[in-house]
């Protein structure tokens, strides 16, 4: 399917691994131009590898997403690069799970600072050139805690700073959307539910399951059955959602919130 967005910037945060890579790809092969940004400059040199060889065109930026400052200088990297960004990706360093017992102020703090001041500080970066242009897309990506608190009874792990901070991001990308709508810019966030991102995620269930005290072939066999899926998602299920948000025909689109969880959130919630 062509996006339409041949010639389009496309910056795209936490673009090296999981679905942001699938974003990042998926951008690449309709034409746009991508500025991805990472930490790990292996990771950046792979993406910018890959983009490349299917025949697009991409930079990579390293930067720390939990340093504020940074936001501004990603936008002017892209702009150095090739233009002021047309499509915006926002992937948040998402919080630790954990009961309120684990944390004290100063991780409640942080985790606010990740999901929701970086966001705005993101917005800022970004948003003025697709004002001037009078067209945008923004994603970020978001979490099913936004909505529906996780439970430990559940999913077998606490989530408190998720269920305190999560709301807050999806307000202000609601709010984002209102104001910036009459500027053809849209502000849309997907919520994915368990995807199978590789090793670390499979490290976390291995946790989980310790937790709780069971084996983990048995933990995970009882956890699978709590998704109508019946299965993890793939990056490329929410990935290529979040690329779609960025075409020229999603832009009637917009202030959405999109769970791609495999009817977990209907099931349980």
């Amino acid at each position: 399917m062509d996006l339409g967005i041949k010639g389009k910037v496309a910056l795209v945060t936490g673009g090296t691994m999981g679905m942001g890579r699938v974003v990042a790809e998926r951008l690449g092969e309709n034409g746009a131009k991508v500025v991805v940004v990472a930490r790990g400059q292996a990771g950046l040199d792979a993406t910018v590898a890959a983009i490349a060889a299917k025949g697009g065109e991409a930079v990579g930026v390293s930067a720390d997403l939990t340093d504020l400052e940074a936001y501004a200088y990603i936008a002017a990297e892209a702009a150095k690069a090739f233009a002021a960004p047309d499509i915006a990706i926002f992937t948040p360093v998402a919080p630790p799970s954990g009961g309120f017992d684990a944390f004290d102020d100063s991780d409640f703090d942080e985790a606010y600072a990740n999901i929701v001041k970086a966001f705005r500080h993101f917005a800022r970066a970004v948003v003025p050139a697709m004002k001037e242009r009078r067209w945008g897309r923004i994603v970020t990506i978001g979490s099913g805690a936004a909505k529906s608190p996780a439970r430990a009874s559940v999913l077998n792990f606490d989530y408190v700073l998720a269920n305190v901070v999560r709301p807050a991001g999806l307000g202000l990308s609601r709010s984002l959307a209102d104001e910036l709508g009459p500027f053809g810019i849209t502000v849309n966030t997907v919520a994915p539910g368990f995807i199978d991102t590789g090793k670390a995620y499979g490290a976390f269930f291995e946790q989980c399951a310790a937790d709780a005290g069971m084996e983990f072939e048995p933990f995970m066999e009882a956890f699978l059955r709590r998704i109508p899926a019946n299965r993890f998602g793939r990056p490329e299920e929410v990935g290529s959602l979040v690329a779609f948000l960025c075409s020229q025909d999603a832009g009637y689109i917009a202030g959405q919130y999109i769970v791609a969880d495999g009817g977990f959130m209907q099931a349980y919630h």
